[in-house]
Order: structure tokens, then C-alpha cells, then sequence
């Protein structure tokens, strides 16, 4: 029990660790979309706010630049007159005068006019001007200003020269670089800024070391600054104006702006990648950092909430199995004193003793059901209530609900009678137990709250609309309603009747602890139905439920009342039989034993049986005669089932076009199997086939007016004096069968006997329809067939294809004649062969075809005893 409880925790825990994983897959999806989401346009707006500063410096520094020309245009304007009229010397000082006045931060004007020097040459090695490359600046400029840096020494500037109107006098101011700086501002991010020319000559750096130096020459070839200057100054592959770039300096990535100034000069300004996005990145983790202490505390709070749940279930599966040990141990008890009341009530004679010993059974009984019912709401709390479906009998059921209430009913001297539907389908597909129970809940419910009048059950069914596959007759509501004269329930309290121990919450708990109505509430739920009620405070209560059934015998259940009393048994029971000797079927198999086990099945609903060994043989029966019927198997070599089946559909003016066409597979997966609906087939029915599946087959498909009902078997048998003499197949026993049916046959196991070491002769003989002739000729059949020789020239031959195909055959035929164990080594083979695992097949092939020769050679010692 406690290593049960440690594995359920480990699948809590397994299952909450799944849990976290995807939560954390969607949470890490999530915050690595919001982060490129924001990231992208986060990268965009800082670039064009860089790209905004930077024109905004250029832009500060060509207004800097306009302002210091307009003042050399005016003074070349004054000078311009002067020269004109061959003004003095003196007037020229005049003109220096005001400029300096109007000008403090500016250097002395000076230039060359009429022919003389005028003023102090900055820098200049000596008092020709014709060789300076302001001079000659001016000349080339054509009348505009010409903007001509220069650096020596420590002294860098920018001269403005500008030729005057005799086209040989030059007028020129200069612009100290410290001034031009000043205009530059200064970022918060760090960066590296400069004044670039169209050759690469830097006018002016944020550091002063690098001024005047050319990027373009030969002094830096090849080096950093030259690709610096190549995509700053290159027009060619890049956009005009403003230009933007990632740029590798010294190693370090750095994100590059330029912008043009007037006079072929731009404005550069370099910022390293990684300090660019600093804040950008920081803002992200910062982000991240929130998200993931949201998500660690939620996981906490998950987990506290984990934590309590299991100890919630814990108590839980505590208190459960406290009540379900002391219900068993109740009942245990209750069980043995039953056993000695009833022998008791045997031996006593005294009528007054008997009836207290009947009180005794009666409360016993009534015990022993409420400890059922505790046993039963334990089993749903905890997860253990299933729904087994099998075939079942609806007389069968009802009947014995019948007798189960019957003597409570009388007891009371109340009413009791149970009307059905005489066209309810005899046969049904359904938890059988679940539902008797049901109906036994609800009786038993109406018989304890109803003093004085009836209680009536009423049955009774529906077609229900065509699901997949499902025919609208093969697909019914089963209906009952149990109607009692009792007490009635509370229009208030109608809403609390289903729920646990609801006795306890009525003002008149007359009985019981409220565990029935929960529990059936539960299993008609379980059913896949539904329950309502009504009822009216002292004229009694109706409770209807409704679950839907598969139908597997549309042949109606009858009168109840006379088969209950045996009136329907007088002429024999023909329930479940049916014959087809119209109905013409097609079998296709590639083996022999499985064409025989089929034949055998089919022998008893005397139909017409053609077969056929390939898919050819198949398309070629199929074109020349109709079939009500065909049965397809999947397995075959050349022409699969599959592949057949699309054939016999692709054929034009085919006249088994509507024919029903059954797979038969040794796929055990759903998955498989249901793959043949979805291709088209009507149905699949998995092998070694067994009776039931292929009677409920039968039923199913065959059309109907092919099908003699028990009703026109009946008819048929007419004079006969019994069912025996017409050769009809035997039905199931009935209900309350008063005819022992004694066994005048041999035993077929004793006749099998010599095979009991080496097969499992029941499930063989399962497979064969319980007839022992059948069954030895499928063991002939297997001793004989050449199979084994096939799998060994494949095996050598490494035909892996075949192969496969071989040790399906010989597992499904060794599975037919109950060579269970030997089928499981040939499917192990067939898996490892399909699956590649050729190292597994190598290893095991060799033993396990010596293990199939000594199975052969047992058989065949066996047939010769």
C-alpha cells in the first residue's frame, strides 16, 4: 500500500512536472516574442535619434561656418569698392577695424589686393601668398568662398578666402578649429566625433591628435580609418545624404552616422555598438527580472497548492480506505449470518420463529445493500469504477430486477408491476451489472417510500440518429422510469436529492443515510446517460433514466409478462438465432486455416461461402458475381488487402459497388485498426477471429430481408417437435430455464487430449468454433504448410520484405490453433524485422524456427496417436 502511494505521488508529480514544463515553454515563448517586439523598434528609434543628433551638429557647425562667410562676403563687398577705386591703405585698416569689432572671437582679416599683402599671414612661411592654399583656394573657387583647413603645430584653423572682383586679389578671414568645436555638442553616450572632407582629410576630431591627418592616404592604407573614410566619402552602393553603418575600429564594433555639410565636408560620429544598446539591454533584463520572479512565485504558490492537495487526496484515500476496509469486513459478517439464517429458516418448522428469522433476512439483506452502496461510492472517489460492456439480455436484466423487488413490494402489500415495450431489441451492448443496479437503486428507493399503493417500472426505447458507422436501428435510448405513490419530495429539496448522504439535509429522513440516489446518479453518469426526476410532495415521485445501447440482435424482447411467467418457452426459444441461406459472402485469405476457421463459422447461419487466396482472385470473383458480404484480409502477398480493396472501388459499372467489405487485421493498435474506416471499409474485425465478433458481424451488415428472424425460424419449425430436428443452430440457454440440458456428447478436450502440453486448447478451439473436427484439421493444416520453408529462404536471402510478410502468417496461424507462446516469438521477430532491428532477427531466428519444427513434430505426434 505504501509503495502504491508513492507511485500515484510520483505520477502527481510527474504530471505537474509536465504541467511546468509547458507552462515554462509558453512563458519563454512569450517573453522571447515581447523582447524581439521590443527590441526591433527600441533599435530603430535609437538609431534615427542618433541619426538626429548628428544632423543637428552639422547642421549647428554649417550655420557656425554660414555666419563667419556672410562676414567675409561683406568685407569682400567693401574691399571690392576699394579696389575699384584704388582705395588707400588706411581705408583697408578701416575695414579690419569694424570687422575685429563686429567679430572679437574672429582672427584678422587679411588677404593680397592691388597686387600688395595686406595684414599678418597665419601660418604662412613667408609673404608670397601666391603658393598658400588659401590663395590658391580662392582662385579655384570661382567667386564662391572657399573653406580651406590648416594645421601646424599646435595652431589648427579653417580660412575662408574669397577672390575679389580684379580677379587677383584674395580677401581671407580665419576660423580658429577651438571655435568650430564649441559648436559640436557633447553626447551622453560616449562616442567618437570628426569633421571630414570629401578626401578623407579630417578638419576637425574630438581628439586633437588625429587633426589633419588624411584617411584616404597612404599613411593609413589599409587600416581601420581607411574603410572609415571609404564609406564616409563613397557615393557608389550607398544612399545620398545621410548614411548609416556598422563599422569594426580596433577591434571594437561601433555603429557610424554621417551627415554631409555644405563645402563637401561631413559630420561623423562613431558610438560602440555595445554602449549604444546599454539601456536598451538593461531595460529588457530588467523586464526578465520581473517575469521570472512572477513566474518563480507562481510556481511557489503552485506547489503550496500541490502540497495541500495531496494531502487533501491522502486524507482523502484515508478516509476512503477506512470505509471500504470496514465495509468488507461488514460485509464479510453480514454475508456469513445471511448464510446461517438461511440454513436456520430451513430447519425450522415453527411459523412464528420463521418470520422473525425473515425479519432477520430481510434487514440483513438491507445491510448488506448500504455497505454495497459505501463500497461503491469509494470506488468512484477513488477512480476504480469502471464500465465493463459485454453482450447482455434485457429480459434477462429486467427479470431479475423483477424478482430481486418483488417480495419487498408484496411485503408492503404494494402494487408492483413492470411494463415494457414488447419491440425492445433482445440482445444489447452495455454494462449489464451497472445497469441492473441502477434499476434495482431506484426500485429499491420507491419500495422503502411508499406506504400504500404502486410502484411501477417502465421500459421502453428509441432509435437514435445515425453515428459514424451506426445505422439508426443499431443505436437506441434505453429508457426507464420507476413511478411510486409514496411520500413525494419538496419542491425545494428536488435539488439535493443526488447529492451525498441527502437524508441527513431533509426534514424526514425515514431511512437510510442518502447514498442511493448519489450513487446511481453516478452510474448513470458513468453510462454515458442521463437522470431527471419529478415529483410532487405526497402524491409521489418519477425518476426516468436514459442510456444509450448498442444494439446487437434487433430481434424484440417480446411479451414480458408472458416469457417471465414461462408461457414463452412453450414452443421454444428462439431468441438470438438467425439464419441467411440467401446471403452470399466472399472470404479472401491467403491461408488455408483461415479459410477453413471461417467456413466452420459460417456453417452454422447456412450461408453461401466462396473464397478466394489473393487480391487477383478477389477483383476477378467481385466482377463476376454479387456479394452481400466480403471479408478482405489485410495481410497479403502482392496485392494487399488495402491495396485490393481501392481496386474493387476503382472498377467502372461494378456490381459489388455498394457491398460492405470487412478488414480483417492482426493490427492490435486503434490506431490501425480504425485507419480501415477511414480508407472506406465498413468495418474491421481484429485476428484470430472468434464466433461472437463474427456473428455480431453478421448481423450488423447482411441485409436484412436475407436475414430469417427467430420469428420466421419459428414459423419454420411449425409442426416440428422440436428445434433440434430442423438443424437449426442453438440458442443461448434463457432466463429461468426450467430444462436442464443434460451433455450427451463427448468432451472435445478429452479428444484433444494429446495436445494439452504443447497448446491452449481452449483458445484454439475458441477460434474454431468449439468443434473439434474443425480444429484437428487446422492442426493438419499447420503441420503441413510450407511456410517455415519460405521464412528460411528469405532469411538467407535477406528478402526482409517477405519475410515480414511470412512471420505475420505464421503468427496469426499459430495463434488459431492456440500456440500462443510460439505466436509471440513469430510477432517479435516480425516487429524487429519491420523496425530494423536486423542484429535481433539475426539472433533469434535460428532458435525460434527450431522451436516451431518441435512444435510441429509434437502436433504431428499428437494426430498420429
Amino acid at each position: 500500500m505504501l509503495f502504491q502511494k508513492i507511485e500515484k505521488d510520483k505520477t502527481l508529480w510527474l504530471r505537474y512536472g509536465i504541467v511546468l514544463l509547458i507552462v515554462s515553454i509558453i512563458v519563454v515563448s512569450t517573453v522571447s516574442y515581447l523582447v524581439r517586439a521590443y527590441t526591433v523598434p527600441a533599435k530603430a528609434n535609437i538609431l534615427q535619434s542618433c541619426a538626429f543628433l548628428n544632423k543637428k551638429d552639422a547642421f549647428a557647425v554649417e550655420n557656425f561656418l554660414n555666419r563667419e562667410e556672410s562676414v567675409l562676403k561683406m568685407a569682400s563687398r567693401v574691399a571690392n569698392l576699394l579696389v575699384e577705386n584704388h582705395g588707400v591703405s588706411g581705408q583697408i585698416e578701416s575695414l579690419k577695424t569694424r570687422t575685429r569689432e563686429e567679430n572679437p572671437r574672429f582672427g584678422d582679416l587679411y588677404g593680397f589686393v592691388n597686387g600688395k599683402p595686406y595684414g599678418k599671414y597665419p601660418l604662412a612661411d613667408s609673404v608670397n601668398p601666391a603658393g598658400e592654399p588659401w590663395f590658391q583656394g580662392a582662385l579655384l573657387a570661382h567667386g564662391d568662398i572657399a573653406r580651406i583647413p590648416i594645421h601646424k603645430g599646435k595652431e589648427s584653423m579653417v580660412v575662408l578666402s574669397k577672390r575679389l572682383s580684379d580677379m587677383k586679389s584674395v580677401l581671407a578671414l580665419n576660423v580658429k578649429l577651438s571655435a568650430l568645436r564649441n559648436f559640436v555638442n557633447p553626447w551622453t553616450l560616449p562616442s567618437i566625433w570628426m569633421i571630414m572632407d570629401e578626401q578623407g582629410l579630417i578638419i576637425a576630431h574630438s581628439n586633437v591628435a588625429n587633426q589633419g591627418l588624411n584617411y584616404s592616404s597612404s599613411e593609413f592604407w589599409n587600416n581601420d580609418e581607411r574603410n572609415l573614410a571609404d564609406r564616409v566619402t563613397s557615393s557608389s552602393n550607398e544612399a545620398p545624404g545621410e548614411k548609416q553603418f556598422l563599422l569594426n575600429y580596433d577591434g571594437v564594433d561601433y555603429q557610424v552616422f554621417s551627415t554631409p555639410i555644405k563645402g563637401g565636408w561631413f559630420m561623423v560620429r562613431m558610438v560602440e555598438n555595445k554602449v549604444l544598446w546599454n539601456e536598451m539591454y538593461w531595460n529588457v533584463f530588467k523586464g526578465i527580472a520581473v517575469v521570472v520572479l512572477l513566474y518563480v512565485l507562481m510556481i511557489l504558490l503552485m506547489s503550496l497548492s500541490l502540497m495541500n492537495r495531496f494531502r487533501a487526496i491522502r486524507v482523502s484515500q484515508a478516509k476512503s480506505g477506512f470505509l471500504t476496509n470496514m465495509s468488507r469486513e461488514i460485509r464479510t459478517s453480514i454475508t456469513g449470518l445471511l448464510g446461517m439464517n438461511s440454513i436456520v429458516m430451513k430447519e425450522v418448522r415453527d411459523d412464528g420463529l420463521k418470520e422473525y428469522l425473515k425479519n432477520i433476512q430481510n434487514t440483513g439483506q438491507g445491510i448488506l445493500s448500504l455497505v454495497n452502496d459505501v463500497l461503491d461510492v469509494c470506488r468512484i472517489e477513488s477512480g476504480k469504477m469502471s464500465i465493463v460492456s459485454m453482450e447482455y439480455d434485457i429480459f434477462s436484466v429486467l427479470a431479475d430486477c423483477y424478482s430481486a423487488n418483488e417480495l419487498k413490494a408484496s411485503a408492503k402489500k404494494l402494487r408492483f408491476t413492470v411494463d415494457c415495450n414488447p419491440d425492445i431489441p433482445s440482445s444489447l451492448w452495455g454494462d449489464e451489472n451497472r445497469i441492473r443496479q441502477i434499476i434495482n437503486n431506484l426500485l429499491s428507493n420507491a419500495i422503502k417510500f411508499t406506504e400504500v399503493g404502486e410502484v411501477t417500472l417502465l421500459v421502453n426505447y428509441e432509435n437514435l440518429p445515425p453515428v459514424g458507422t451506426l445505422k439508426s436501428d443499431e443505436y437506441v435510448m434505453l429508457s426507464f422510469t420507476v413511478k411510486d405513490t409514496g411520500t413525494g419530495i419538496k419542491k425545494d429539496e428536488l435539488g439535493l436529492i443526488f447529492n451525498k448522504f441527502a437524508s441527513q439535509n431533509m426534514d424526514d429522513p425515514s431511512e437510510g443515510i442518502g447514498l442511493g440516489l448519489c450513487l446511481t446518479k453516478e452510474l448513470v453518469e458513468k453510462c454515458g446517460g442521463q437522470i431527471t426526476v419529478n415529483s410532487r410532495l405526497g402524491e409521489g415521485s418519477s425518476f426516468t433514466v436514459r442510456i444509450p445501447q448498442l444494439v446487437l440482435n434487433i430481434e424484440p424482447m417480446g411479451d414480458f409478462a408472458l416469457r417471465y411467467n414461462g408461457l414463452g418457452r412453450k414452443r421454444g426459444d428462439f431468441s438470438g438465432i438467425f439464419l441467411a441461406p440467401e446471403a452470399r459472402i466472399l472470404i479472401v485469405d491467403d491461408v488455408e486455416q483461415n479459410l477453413k476457421v471461417l467456413r466452420g463459422f459460417l456453417r452454422r447461419f447456412k450461408v453461401q461461402v466462396d473464397v478466394a487466396v489473393s487480391g487477383a482472385q478477389c477483383l476477378k470473383l467481385a466482377q463476376s458475381k454479387h456479394y452481400d458480404l466480403i471479408f478482405l484480409d489485410h495481410m497479403m502477398p502482392v496485392m494487399d488487402g488495402v491495396e485490393t480493396y481501392r481496386r474493387l472501388k476503382s472498377l467502372d459499372n461494378f456490381i459489388n459497388k455498394d457491398t460492405p467489405v470487412i478488414a480483417l487485421t492482426s493490427e492490435g493498435s486503434n490506431e490501425v485498426s480504425e485507419s480501415f474506416l477511414v480508407m472506406g471499409f465498413a468495418d474491421y474485425l481484429p485476428k484470430p477471429i472468434k464466433e461472437r465478433d463474427l456473428q455480431r458481424a453478421l448481423k450488423w451488415y447482411l441485409p436484412k430481408q436475407l436475414v430469417l428472424s427467430g420469428e420466421d425460424i419459428q414459423e419454420v419449425a411449425g409442426a416440428q417437435t422440436s428445434v433440434d430436428t430442423i438443424q437449426l443452430p442453438m440458442p443461448a440457454p434463457t432466463y429461468n430455464d426450467e430444462i436442464e440440458l443434460l451433455q450427451v456428447t463427448v468432451n472435445p478436450y478429452e479428444k484433444l487430449a494429446p495436445f494439452k502440453d504443447c497448446l491452449d486448447i481452449k483458445a484454439g478451439l475458441e477460434y474454431c468454433a468449439d468443434d473439434s473436427d474443425i480444429y484437428i484439421e487446422m492442426l493438419q493444416e499447420f503441420i503441413a504448410s510450407p511456410l517455415h520453408r519460405n521464412v528460411e529462404t528469405c532469411f538467407r536471402n535477406e528478402d526482409w520484405e517477405n519475410y515480414i510478410f511470412y512471420m505475420h502468417v505464421l503468427c496469426d496461424s499459430s495463434s488459431a490453433i492456440g500456440a500462443v507462446s510460439m505466436a509471440e516469438k513469430f510477432q517479435n521477430l516480425e516487429n524487429a524485422c519491420r523496425e530494423s532491428r536486423m542484429n535481433i532477427v539475426r539472433e533469434n531466428h535460428d532458435l525460434v524456427m527450431a522451436l516451431h519444427a518441435e512444435l510441429v513434430r509434437n502436433i504431428q505426434k499428437g494426430l498420429e496417436g
